[in-house]
């Protein structure tokens, strides 16, 4: 099984620039005070709000590299449809509903795929509507992660 991206994002490396250093909980108590009160308590982790903004800079910042790095990508393309990575992965159908398909891997991660007008089942080369594979059916799906952040399924192709 090859694949780049899940449904869920992972956690990317990031910087830390704040003026108060993180320190971990086990050093808390040995903080310096300041006239007998206590220093003011360890940074805590990123709320969900601010990790969904810094995902979405992310996808843009990478959706504007992938322009950058490509003469081909037209300049009037919204930078939430330019690919970022494309991947495939091998598992089976869970769900088939009208504008997504999930498919599980061996490893149980799931892979909410888009449907559009690009994405195509096949079996032995002939085209299948999407709509007609059913549960549990094995598949090689590949897919692109765009600077929407969706993945977008493109050839679902169904395995023996």
């Amino acid at each position: 099984m090859i694949s780049t991206t899940t449904t869920e994002q992972a956690p990317v490396a990031r910087q830390e620039t704040s003026a108060t250093p993180v320190l971990p909980a086990q050093q808390v108590a040995a903080a310096p005070t300041t006239n007998g009160a206590p220093a003011e308590p360890p940074a805590r982790a990123q709320p969900q709000g601010q990790a969904e903004r810094d995902d979405r800079i992310w996808l843009s910042e990478s959706a504007e590299a992938a322009r950058a790095g490509n003469p081909n990508i037209d300049p009037s393309v919204a930078t939430e449809d330019i690919t970022i990575a494309s991947a495939t992965v091998d598992g089976r159908v869970k769900r088939v509903g009208k504008s997504t398909i999930e498919v599980s891997d061996n490893e149980g991660n799931v892979y909410e795929l888009r449907i559009d007008k690009r994405s195509r089942g096949l079996r032995q080369g002939r085209r299948v509507p999407l709509q007609r594979i059913s549960e549990g059916t094995p598949v090689r799906a590949s897919f692109d992660l765009v600077g929407a952040g969706d993945s977008l399924a493109r050839d679902i192709v169904l395995r023996r």
